[in-house]
């Protein structure tokens, strides 16, 4: 352990506990969202059964990237929350809480309209071209989903059609990044290696 390592402090206020798990969990479903990739191997088929199966895996791919994209704005939201109370409460903290609230922001908008299109719009794909258009998945002006694009959500990918990917989880991570150097607010399951919140400050 490093000496900055031991000085933190390890025990935190319950709303710092709760902020970082929620700043975790989105940039968890970004990388989730990142991850889902379609891609048709060789040319554009022509058969009726290649062709749907070709626009069931598009339209699977899209369903998955959208339901990341709900989860990481519900976090994101989620945070929200809480950073309100730290920039209030925990002044070490409030230019980065303040940071946070107004770079997120514009996601305030975008709740009603993300929970608006119903799934049936979805399973018949008449909203499935204006998602994909709406996060820059294509061009604005393409008139259909290619057959051939891989289809995958990359930096750019606009999150409720406002904020790239990109700097919105680079804005989570950074805040994350500001709490852990002044608290120990992970530790390590010894069995897998791998990291967690406390459980006792849960909800």
């Amino acid at each position: 352990m490093s000496d900055d390592d031991s000085m933190k402090r390890l025990e935190a206020p319950a709303s710092i506990y709760l902020l970082a798990e929620h700043l975790d969990a989105a940039l968890a479903a970004g990388e989730d969202l990142t991850g889902v990739l379609f891609i048709w191997p060789g040319a554009a088929p022509r058969e009726p059964e290649k062709i749907a199966e070709l626009r069931e895996g598009q339209r699977s791919a899209i369903e998955r990237i959208r339901t990341f994209e709900l989860a990481l704005i519900s976090r994101i939201l989620k945070g929200r929350e809480w950073a309100e109370e730290v920039a209030e409460s925990e002044e070490r903290f409030a230019m980065m809480a303040r940071l946070y609230l107004a770079g997120t922001a514009v996601l305030l908008d975008a709740v009603e309209e993300c929970a608006d299109v119903s799934a049936a719009d979805f399973d018949a794909g008449s909203e499935l071209l204006a998602y994909v258009r709406g996060r820059g998945m294509i061009p604005a002006d393409a008139p259909a989903i290619s057959d051939t694009t891989p289809l995958v959500a990359g930096e750019d990918f606009l999150v409720a059609r406002r904020i790239p990917l990109g700097p919105l989880l680079d804005l989570a991570a950074m805040f994350l990044d500001t709490l852990e150097a002044e608290y120990e607010l992970f530790f390590r399951y010894e069995d897998s290696g791998s990291f967690g919140l406390p459980a006792s400050h849960l909800l």
